[in-house]
């Protein structure tokens, strides 16, 4: 392995280098996930009005409205929602379901090998809103795809195709790491986590292996109605005569947001 092009730095004192290059531009990036709220944690202690941005993709997990809202009045934060110009069920109708990462043969995939629905509910809203640089709570250890990234480019760099400065403050954290700041730090946890979810994004991707397990454990009544979508109806389902009524709650799963 190559060595990283940029000195390695701790959490904070990245956090502090972001906030002094690039001033009032910096946002802190934040899904709602333990990641990324512990890095806002650390954000918020540095420059209490730092500016935060939740890209809403209007299929979050309900669990994660209610935590951004929940987070964003006991912190106080500095929020700003954005939303696409899309949504993730056109997206589906114009490139058909995310495939597995690494095994895109079709035209779900971008040349830059992301899902069109990433591209489209969370990369286009951050171009849009103009946003220059931003610090994420994106770890080396999730992916084989982000550790090579970090690798090659460091905790910090200039994304091309984003249009703007990445800061990872815990690009290099174990998940013993993450779990020791979170608790010593008594950080609100997603109650997605609870339901035995390793993320928390749409709860409607299909791009990651044991969505339809999670799904299926957490949320039976969505995962029921996303396997209608795929055209992948199940034998219970007949057999059901709640899935009858279902009709009314289908606006709602389809897609939600937040309102501010």
């Amino acid at each position: 392995m190559r060595d990283c092009p940029t000195p390695i730095m701790q959490p904070q004192d990245l956090i502090k280098k972001a906030v002094e290059d690039q001033g009032d531009n910096v946002v802190v990036s934040w899904s709602g996930g333990r990641c990324s709220t512990a890095v806002l944690h650390m954000a918020l202690q540095i420059e209490p009005e730092i500016r935060v941005v939740f890209c809403d993709t209007g299929v979050e997990f309900p669990e994660t409205y209610d935590f951004i809202e929940k987070v964003s009045g006991l912190w106080n934060l500095n929020l700003r929602i954005l939303k696409p110009k899309t949504t993730f069920w056109k997206c589906v109708e114009k490139y058909g379901f995310p495939m597995l990462r690494g095994k895109y043969f079709d035209n779900s995939v971008s040349k830059a090998g992301r899902p069109m629905c990433c591209i489209l509910l969370k990369e286009r809203p951050m171009l849009d809103a103009e946003i220059t640089a931003s610090i994420t709570g994106l770890r080396a250890c999730e992916s084989r795809m982000r550790m090579f990234g970090i690798a090659q480019r460091g905790q910090y760099y200039y994304a091309k195709t984003l249009k703007r400065f990445q800061y990872h403050p815990i690009a290099l954290w174990s998940n013993e790491d993450l779990s020791q700041y979170t608790c010593r730090h008594s950080i609100p946890l997603n109650e997605v986590y609870a339901k035995e979810h390793e993320r928390c994004g749409c709860w409607c991707c299909t791009a990651y292996c044991g969505w339809r397990e999670s799904l299926a454990t957490s949320h039976p009544r969505m995962y029921r109605f996303l396997m209608k979508q795929k055209g992948e109806p199940l034998l219970w389902e007949y057999l059901d005569n709640e899935g009858c009524q279902q009709g009314a709650e289908e606006p709602m799963i389809m897609q939600r947001g937040l309102s501010k």
